[in-house]
This record gives structure tokens, sequence and C-alpha cells, in this order.
């Protein structure tokens, strides 16, 4: 049964619904991605859906590397996302087994346990939101993350930008140009802003999916999307707070939904 929450861009799916779109996510060979913790650091893995019973879900690791069985362990805790269509569905699971590939040919396999609840998170949460210019938000952000799974801004070593615009899957950020050298692609960073001036900060990790720069090379972008909101209770209040604060920025805006061409690029498939 499909249940509308107050915020009219995410639904809670569970049963029949829940199922049903596994099932076929499977049958069609969607791929997504799985997110999860090792060693404190987030790992992200693209993943193809390769069946679903009633009690199981089985995903293949697409991503080329080394063999990730050594790493994964039973009852770990997984987030996985994927798109169908326009919207993007989220759930929370535990690994329940490894089946390691039989030929050269085929991939790694991972049995994740059926969930019982699955969100569906509408285009339009992932539509990217210009800041409002008269709100001037602030971001810091610094290497690796949270260190020891303490949320707190490190004393020093952090930079100060500019959040440019906003989804419930990333941010964009400028920040000086003379800035570019502490910046890789996929490089793991922590993140604090506050979106609207009445409320507390939001901290959260993401990477970073892309780098550029304006025409007159004196900002540099950031294109960061956030990690881990999926995998525990936390993480998904913190995106209900994003969502929240999309929708508060659409109304300052005024603006109605946007078409499918302004869809978040930071949203994966």
């Amino acid at each position: 049964m499909a249940v509308e929450t107050s915020v009219k861009q995410i639904e809670n799916l569970s049963g029949n619904d829940l199922y049903n779109i596994l099932y076929n996510s499977a049958h069609t060979h969607k791929s997504g991605i799985m997110t999860y913790l090792n060693g404190g650091k987030w790992q992200v893995v693209k993943i193809g859906f390769v069946r679903c019973n009633g009690q199981f879900v089985v995903v293949e690791i697409l991503s080329e590397g080394p063999d990730l069985s050594n790493k994964l362990r039973i009852n770990q805790p997984v987030g996985i996302s994927f798109q169908v269509d326009f919207d993007k569905y989220i759930f929370e699971s535990v690994i329940c087994g490894v089946e390691n590939p039989v030929s050269d040919t085929e991939n790694e396999r991972i049995l994740l346990q059926l969930p019982e609840k699955m969100q569906k998170i509408h285009r339009r949460a992932y539509q990217r939101q210009p800041v409002p210019g008269e709100l001037n938000v602030k971001i810091l952000f610094w290497h690796r993350g949270f260190l020891d799974k303490i949320s707190v801004v490190p004393v020093d070593h952090y930079w100060q930008g500019q959040l440019l615009d906003l989804s419930a899957g990333g941010v964009r950020v400028g920040i000086e140009i003379d800035k570019k050298d502490c910046f890789t692609i996929s490089q793991v960073v922590g993140l604090q802003f506050t979106p609207l001036y009445y409320q507390k900060p939001i901290l959260a990790e993401g990477h970073i999916r892309y780098i550029t720069e304006d025409s007159d090379k004196q900002t540099l972008y950031l294109g960061i999307e956030f990690l881990g909101l999926e995998v525990s209770v936390d993480g998904r209040a913190i995106l209900q707070r994003l969502l929240d604060t999309v929708k508060e920025y659409q109304k300052i805006h005024h603006q109605p939904d946007l078409s499918a061409e302004s869809m978040d690029c930071l949203f994966m498939e």
C-alpha cells in the first residue's frame, strides 16, 4: 500500500507495491547504487538487479574493481537507490549472503534481505533549486567526511564556500579558484550548512561528482552528491529536511514544478 506523507514529494511503499517494483526492476535488469560503510569510509558501488522473491533481493556488482566479497559481511547494513522513470526509490537492507562468480564472465552477486518498506521520491525533489539570493547561505566542507562517526566540523582544515543550489541529491558550491588543487573527483567530504536561517545546521557527507570553473576563471564550482542518507534513520531524517527545504525554496522563487530537463545531474542511475 502506498501512503503519501505530509510532504507530497515522497511516498512510503510496502507490501505488494514494494514487491512489484523490485520484481519488475529485476525482470528489466535495472541498475542502481549500493552504499555502505567500510572501515569508517563510504563505499559507492554500482549494482544490477538480478532477481527478487519473497525473502531476498539478489543484486550483482557492476562496478569494476577488486573482489568485494572480503569487504562485505553478513548482516552489514547497506543502502540501495535506483531510478524508475523519473522517480527515485531508496531502501535500507542487510547482506544475507555473497555468491562468488562461477566463471570469469559472471559478476559477484549479493543476497539482500527483502525490505519491509521502501521510499519513492518524486522527481521534483531532485530538481536543482537555486538558493534565493537574499539568504546568502554559506557552506563549510572538509576532507574525508566525519571522523570516528562524530558529526562535528573539524577545528581546522576546512573551507567555506557559497551554497548555489540544492536538491535532495546534492549541492552545488562556489569557492575561490585558488582552491582548485585541493579537490578531486570522487573525493569524500563532510558538509555543514543552514539552508534557512531559522533552522539548525544540516550535517551530511558527500562525494565530489564534478569540478568546473566560471568563464572568468574566478570561481570554482563543485557538484557534491550526498552519501548514505538512505542507510539510517538519521540519514532519512536529513533527507526529509532537504525535501522540505526544496519546497521552501520553490515557494520563495514562486516556481511551479520544473520540467524533466532540470532534473538534478547528481541523480544517479
